[in-house]
C-alpha cells in the first residue's frame, strides 16, 4: 500500500500501464477482447508510463501540503496533453483522468483533514473578531 499521495499515484499508473501491455501481449496472440486495438492499448500504456514519470520528478516532500501542491501544479500539463491527444480519444483519456486523480486525491485528503479537525493552510482560525491578533487569550 502506498504511503503517500504521489506514492498511491505512481502505482496507479504504474499499475494501469502494465494492466494495458497485458492486454497488448493477449490481443498479439490473437484474443479478441473488446475495446481498443493493440496499437491503441500501447499508446495508453506509454502515456501512463508518462504520466507515472512526471509524478516520479516530483521529489518526496516533507508535508502533505507541499506534496499536494506539487502534484497539482501537474494537473495544467496533464489537461495540456489530453488537448492535444483529441485525436486519439483513449490516450486523452489517460491524461484527463490523470488530473481528475489528482483532484480526487486533493479532495480526499482535504476530506480526511476535515473529519480529524486539522485546519488546513487556508482554513478560518476560529477568531470572530476582525482585529488581525489571532494570538489572544481569553480568561475565564
Amino acid at each position: 500500500m502506498a504511503d503517500t499521495a504521489r506514492e498511491y499515484l505512481i502505482h496507479r499508473f504504474r499499475g494501469d500501464a502494465q494492466s494495458l501491455r497485458d492486454r497488448l501481449d493477449a490481443l498479439q496472440r490473437g484474443t479478441k477482447l473488446p475495446g481498443p486495438d493493440a496499437a491503441m492499448s500501447r499508446r495508453m500504456a506509454e502515456a501512463c508510463d508518462a504520466v507515472a514519470a512526471m509524478i516520479e520528478s516530483i521529489a518526496p516532500q516533507a508535508s502533505l501540503e507541499a506534496e499536494l501542491s506539487a502534484l497539482g501544479a501537474l494537473v495544467p500539463l496533464l489537461e495540456q496533453r489530453a488537448k492535444a491527444n483529441e485525436q486519439a480519444p483513449p490516450v486523452r483519456a489517460v491524461y484527463a483522468g490523470a488530473a481528475t486523480r489528482i483532484r480526487e486525491v486533493e479532495a480526499a485528503e482535504a476530506r480526511a483533514r476535515d473529519e480529524a479537525g486539522v485546519p488546513s493552510d487556508d482554513a478560518d482560525d476560529g477568531d470572530d473578531g476582525d482585529d488581525g491578533d489571532d494570538d489572544e487569550e481569553v480568561m475565564p
